[in-house]
């Protein structure tokens, strides 16, 4: 056999070893028979290549425990991830918060841990990175898969670089570099909302649609792309930077230097503020009334004033959905991808909320367009993030790709 042709069998086995363990993810349960007709693999090809992941650990036998239905005969044996046999450390590199998570290789959580960021930037930062490591990998005893790793910014994700963040003053920081080193493991990091998009799809059992965006308003505000089945990162890796679209020239100033960006007028900081102005210039309303029982004044105050009914709460979250609508026309109209779901502490303000969005979104872009397209809000929600992360090694470390793709025949 020569190189090249040893060479294209390897690939070929690599290709349908993915392949399979894509599909016993995908199915949960599932037995050999099904599998070779879900792959176009013969019987034999999986077997063999369930018997080698079962000796690597990734892959466990169970019996079907389903009602009988009159089956005669033995039950058939079902085969599933060994979810525990390998576990992720996800760390999520919020404005104010770093998040860190262990999560096993079904996407649920192990143990997780919040440190607050009060003036760290620079390497400052990057050794809180350090200490919330240290911390989670004391939680368990499982080997780990990698580091998975949502950051703020404009991230080299093929680099392990995070090229630009403003708000914790790194530029060209070779993150994935720094701690490949000190940890000895693979590490993959990507921009927070692209990851949120990748979580969506891959644990919202969305690998149905070739198309979805994610829409993530909270602390910061941004978009992540899956297009033809493909996370989308742009040619610089700033695919999605939605957040800083000047919806209001001469605006707020923004972190990013602009004025008037949309993260300066919808997100949970943005909203904040807007409330606060409001209470002020009525100080006898119920908003009034629920921000300054606080002594650090949150969204969480606007969203109580929101659920009573208050007419300057529901104020504000129109016109943040009257923000959000004009920054999705470019979704709507220069993409048209059809599924739109949003994720983030924002849209704790409801159906009303996204309902404003729908109904602004025809008067803003090609109606027929608006019509094909859904809005929804994401089923992971806070935990979008931290499952991307952990998504993303799944992916690049064992073969999980996004694309749904035909068995190669040995």
């Amino acid at each position: 056999m020569s190189h090249r042709a040893k060479a294209t069998h390897q690939q070929t086995r690599l290709f349908n070893k993915q392949l399979v363990l894509r599909t016993i993810f995908d199915h949960r349960q599932i037995s050999r028979a099904e599998i070779a007709r879900y792959t176009d693999l013969t019987p034999v090809s999986v077997s063999e290549i369930v018997s080698e992941l079962m000796a690597e650990d990734l892959v466990v036998e169970s019996e079907d425990e389903s009602p009988s239905t009159g089956r005669r005969g033995r039950r058939p044996v079902l085969l599933g991830v060994a979810a525990d046999a390998q576990h992720i450390l996800t760390i999520r590199l919020a404005v104010h918060e770093f998040r860190g998570a262990i999560v096993n290789l079904n996407g649920e959580f192990v143990y997780s841990k919040t440190v607050q960021i009060e003036n760290e930037r620079g390497y400052e930062a990057v050794d809180l990175i350090h200490q919330l490591i240290d911390d989670l990998s004391n939680h368990s005893s499982r080997p780990f898969l990698g580091i998975g790793i949502a950051g703020p910014g404009i991230i080299d994700t093929h680099n392990g670089v995070i090229r630009r963040s403003v708000f914790f003053d790194w530029n060209a920081l070779p993150l994935g570099n720094i701690l490949h080193k000190r940890w000895n493991l693979p590490v993959h990091l990507a921009n927070a909302s692209q990851l949120a998009a990748l979580a969506e799809y891959i644990f919202g059992n969305r690998s149905d649609l070739a198309n979805l965006a994610v829409v993530r308003v909270g602390q910061d505000v941004g978009a992540g792309l899956i297009l033809n089945g493909q996370l989308y990162f742009g040619d610089g890796f700033g695919a999605g930077e939605i957040g800083h679209i000047v919806l209001k020239p001469n605006g707020e100033l923004c972190r990013c230097g602009n004025r008037g960006c949309l993260e300066t007028l919808v997100s949970s900081r943005a909203i904040v503020k807007r409330a606060l102005m409001l209470a002020q210039e009525n100080p006898t309303s119920l908003l009034a009334q629920k921000l300054f029982q606080e002594s650090d004044p949150s969204l969480d105050a606007v969203l109580a004033a929101h659920r009573q009914g208050d007419p300057l709460a529901h104020q504000i979250a129109e016109e943040s959905a009257e923000y959000l609508a004009q920054a999705l026309t470019s979704i709507v109209a220069v993409l048209n991808v059809q599924r739109i779901l949003f994720v983030g502490s924002v849209t704790q303000f409801g159906e009303p909320w996204l309902q404003q969005i729908r109904a602004k979104l025809p008067t803003l872009a090609i109606p027929n367009l608006v019509k094909q397209t859904t809005l929804a809000v994401a089923e992971h929600g806070s935990d979008a993030v931290i499952l991307g992360a952990a998504a993303l090694l799944l992916s690049r470390e064992l073969g999980l790709t996004l694309n749904r793709q035909h068995a190669i025949a040995l």
